[in-house]
């Protein structure tokens, strides 16, 4: 007589799941992991803008993550396109910049100063006296950790600034759409719009200024200065800026486009920090 083969399988199946716990494991996980999208489909990629998992999948694939930016920058610099849809393209632009960057931490920092300055505290002075806006990065970013080697933390550095840095354009477009609709899409967070125009707007800025001749030299000596642990009286070498930077008043100064100053149709970061509900002049004065 032919022998049954169930008992064999059930007693594989009873090793497999034996081997694990059936309260905390998902059998099933492998079916159930988030998919992209097509990356050069508009109306697709803003159906993905709340998952975490799409973000995350974008970290260490640069290719995809240049289709998803190139596809949502043809739709917030298409002015035939709804203006909501605009807004919203711009918003997930900026998203891309700072969620595959692990800009978390700086982000929660600075909501955190505008906490303080809101209930008084100055927040924009070095412990010395000193004032500037690195002193201000230097606290958004924190001191460097200790136990980690400078140049591992500084490479970190490098990319959270550098995603500020090009934030700010879909940001400031975002804003012009605010400018012209004096609304934002449904569901959007205002006042998290507004930090991070802000932290955009003063990182282009004072790359904008510093004395190096490329990009990549103003952000390697930004994240430099960022990345130095203080010495033994509680210093970090300055940073030198080219002549002619202007005096600024306070951050909301920051936020016009460094590389046109004099186009007031370039102030769209102040127009999503306004909205959100900040007045700079007044936290930082």
């Amino acid at each position: 007589m032919r022998k049954s083969l169930y008992p064999g399988l059930f007693l594989a199946l009873l090793f497999v799941l034996s081997s694990c716990n059936p309260f905390t494991t998902n059998i099933y996980s492998g079916l159930d992991k988030f998919k992209n999208p097509d990356l050069t489909d508009a109306n697709a990629l803003l159906d993905s803008s709340d998952e975490p998992q799409f973000y995350e999948n974008l970290k260490d694939d640069p290719e995809a993550k240049a289709l998803v930016l190139k596809t949502l920058a043809e739709v917030y610099n298409d002015p035939t396109a709804p203006d909501e849809k605009q807004q919203e393209a711009a918003l997930m632009a900026a998203d891309v910049y700072l969620k595959t960057s692990d800009t978390e931490d700086v982000m929660s920092n600075l909501n955190s100063l505008v906490g303080d300055a809101v209930s008084g505290e100055d927040v924009f002075s070095g412990d010395t006296g000193d004032d500037g806006p690195e002193v201000f990065f230097r606290a958004i970013f924190g001191e460097p950790p200790v136990g980690v080697p400078q140049a591992t933390y500084k490479a970190t550095v490098v990319i959270q600034l550098a995603a500020f840095r090009e934030s700010a354009e879909p940001l400031q477009i975002y804003g012009e759409k605010l400018e012209e609709t004096g609304v934002s899409p449904p569901g959007t967070i205002d006042g998290d719009n507004a930090t991070k125009a802000l932290m955009a707007g003063m990182t282009r800025t004072l790359m904008h200024y510093i004395d190096a001749g490329t990009p990549a030299a103003k952000l390697d000596i930004l994240a430099t200065y960022l990345s130095t642990p203080k010495d033994v009286d509680g210093n970090v070498p300055g940073i030198s800026y080219v002549s002619g930077m202007p005096d600024y008043d306070g951050p909301n100064d920051m936020l016009v486009d460094p590389a046109d100053p004099g186009n007031t149709d370039k102030d769209g970061l102040q127009t999503v920090v306004s909205f959100g509900g900040l007045d700079l002049d007044s936290l930082f004065s």
